[in-house]
Order: structure tokens, then C-alpha cells, then sequence
């Protein structure tokens, strides 16, 4: 619908939580209608965990209207809607019927057979989401069919619990992938464009890619951590002290490889081509962390030699030479 209401005196129109507006004498229908759109969209969560909590809390932040929670059990999900101040749904037929967008925040294998659960209720028009940064939108093939539009709409952060910072969450990427129509009419996206996070369109089938990069950067940097640290308690730390000591070393690479890309932020024995004291980590290295050094060493010599430093190359190859004798 396009067109102007006009009024004899200034025109106005009021929205919870939104100044008054005044054209002069005129309300452009265009703005009421969208404005008004964004108030009568209501966002339920299924999966009262720490990801779908802390979405929620956000979402409010950012003025979006999260009617409440879903879950396994009752005492998450009076805990999550404690939490958000929202409602305590008990069964999926009340939360599909009282909801525009759907946001499921559960586990990875439950995901199937919510999707079906979901399908035989009458979720046409509806927005229908999941979390998860390892499934495809497909996995809610049988939503699509019964009529709602899918997304797979993945957060890139580690949830640790239930309160995260908001301001912290402000700097959160998404990944967004899945069924969309145009950018100015998709719910989705104009939910990602009112909390103003940065995000990215990700192909159907690079899922599993882009979870393994998430893994990498995340898990997997957590257990390499764990292990650095272990041997700091070998020489007579405790673990806190251990996580004090290593923290600005930790957070200096961070900040560099944020700040300089990864070739400039390259330090220690193997971009020096210091060979020596890579031969003496050799002889204290537990067995079972051999190969992991070896791996990451030899990705980190790659990385030197990409940086091309020519004096560097006899050194380079020596440091090779002691890493590749691990496997003799």
C-alpha cells in the first residue's frame, strides 16, 4: 500500500518505544505500515539453552518482541523466560500458533525431529530458523513443504552461559543461509538489519566447511590452549596461574592477527628459523603431543616461507629437517 494520510493539524503517530513522529501535515503510509510491521512480529524460541537465551536478551535489547520459550524441561524454560521476562510455552502447537519466526536453539540431532514435529502444525507464512552452524536450512524440509520459509542463521561466538555481555554480543558475526525472498521483504534479514550485527550469506553446501572453520578457530584452539598450559603446571604452576601467566601472550597474538593479518603477526622459533631450540622442545615434549607440534610447526614454517624472507632459507630448511624427524 502506498500513499500519504493528511491531517489539518501536524500529522503524528505513536509505537511503544518510539518517538513521536511528525511529517508536517502528512503520515507516509510506507513508514506506519513498517513501522507497525516490526511491532506485530513476535519471535518465539524453542531450546531455552545459553545460545537461544542470550539471542533472546539481545533481540529485546534491540526493541524485537520475544514472546517466550519452549523447552525439554520445565525448569529451563522457566528459567530462560525468568531471564527474558517472556512466556512459559508448554507445548509446540501453543508457540507455532502465537508466532511469526520460530528460532530453534536446541542440539544439532534434535533438529529432525522438531522439524517434523513442526510440519504437521499449520506453519504457513511463518519464519521458521534454526541455530545451528552444521546443518543446512534443508534440515527443516518438511517445515518448507508445509509452507514456512527456512534459514539456518548461525551466530559465530561461543555461548559459556546465560548472561553474556550485550555490548560484547553488538560485536558478533552471523552466517546466514537458507530461503530467502527480497532483502527489504525478508523477515530474517530485516531482523539481522535491526540489531545491526555485521553478517554474511553462506552456500547450502559449504555447511560442514564453514562449521569445521568455526571448530578450528574455537574448540580446537581451546584444547590447543589446555595443552600449552599443561605444561606450565608441569614446571609447578596450578592451572589458574598457569591461564594468568599465558592471558597477555594469548591476547597479544589475538590482537595482532586482528590488527596485522597472519603473516605479520608470525613470532617464535620456527619463523626465526631457530632450529636449535626447536630440537630442544623436541626433547621435552610428552609423546602424545609430538605430533600436534610437529603439524602446527610445520604449517608455521609454510606460513615463514610465504613471508619470504630469503635469509632465512638454510635456517628454514634445517628447522624442517628437525620437525620431519620426528616420524624417523
Amino acid at each position: 500500500m502506498k500513499g500519504k494520510l493528511s491531517k489539518k493539524e501536524d500529522a503524528k503517530i505513536e509505537l511503544p518505544g518510539v518517538q513521536l513522529i511528525s511529517i508536517g501535515n502528512e503520515i507516509d503510509l510506507d513508514v506506519v505500515l513498517y513501522l507497525w510491521r516490526w511491532y506485530d512480529i513476535k519471535i518465539g524460541f524453542i531450546g531455552p539453552g545459553k545460545a537461544g537465551v542470550n539471542l533472546a536478551r539481545y533481540f529485546l535489547h534491540h526493541g524485537l518482541t520475544v514472546s517466550g520459550f519452549l523447552g525439554r524441561t520445565m525448569e529451563n524454560t522457566h528459567e530462560a523466560c525468568r531471564i527474558t521476562h517472556t512466556k512459559v510455552y508448554k507445548n509446540l502447537s501453543e508457540i507455532v500458533q502465537e508466532n511469526d519466526v520460530l528460532w530453534i536453539t536446541t542440539p544439532d540431532d534434535t533438529i529432525p525431529a522438531i522439524d517434523y514435529e513442526i510440519s504437521r502444525l499449520n506453519v504457513k507464512g511463518k519464519s521458521i530458523c534454526h541455530a545451528s552452524g552444521s546443518l543446512p536450512s534443508t534440515v527443516l524440509r518438511l517445515s518448507k513443504e508445509a509452507g514456512a520459509t527456512v534459514y539456518s542463521i548461525h551466530p559465530i561466538y561461543a555461548f559459556s552461559h546465560k548472561a553474556v555481555d550485550i555490548e560484547e554480543l553488538q560485536s558478533v558475526n552471523f552466517s546466514v543461509e537458507g530461503q530467502f525472498s527480497s532483502e527489504n521483504e525478508d523477515v530474517v534479514l530485516q531482523i539481522l538489519k535491526r540489531i545491526g550485527n555485521a553478517y554474511f550469506v553462506r552456500n547450502l553446501k559449504t555447511s560442514a566447511m564453514y562449521h569445521l572453520a568455526n571448530v578450528f578457530v574455537s574448540n580446537l584452539t581451546l584444547a590447543l590452549l589446555e595443552i600449552g598450559v599443561s605444561y606450565f603446571q608441569e614446571i609447578g604452576l596450578t592451572e589458574e596461574e598457569s591461564i594468568y601467566a599465558a592471558m597477555p601472550l594469548i591476547k597479544g597474538n589475538i590482537r595482532n592477527i586482528e590488527e596485522k593479518g597472519f603473516l605479520s603477526s608470525l613470532t617464535g622459533p620456527v619463523p626465526r628459523g631457530d632450529w636449535k631450540t626447536v630440537e630442544r622442545h623436541l626433547d621435552v615434549v610428552r609423546e602424545e603431543d609430538q605430533e600436534i607440534y610437529k603439524e602446527l610447526s610445520l604449517h608455521l614454517l609454510k606460513l615463514a616461507r610465504i613471508k619470504g624472507d630469503r635469509e632465512k632459507l638454510n635456517s628454514y630448511d634445517k628447522v624442517e629437517h628437525c620437525l620431519k624427524g620426528l616420524e624417523e
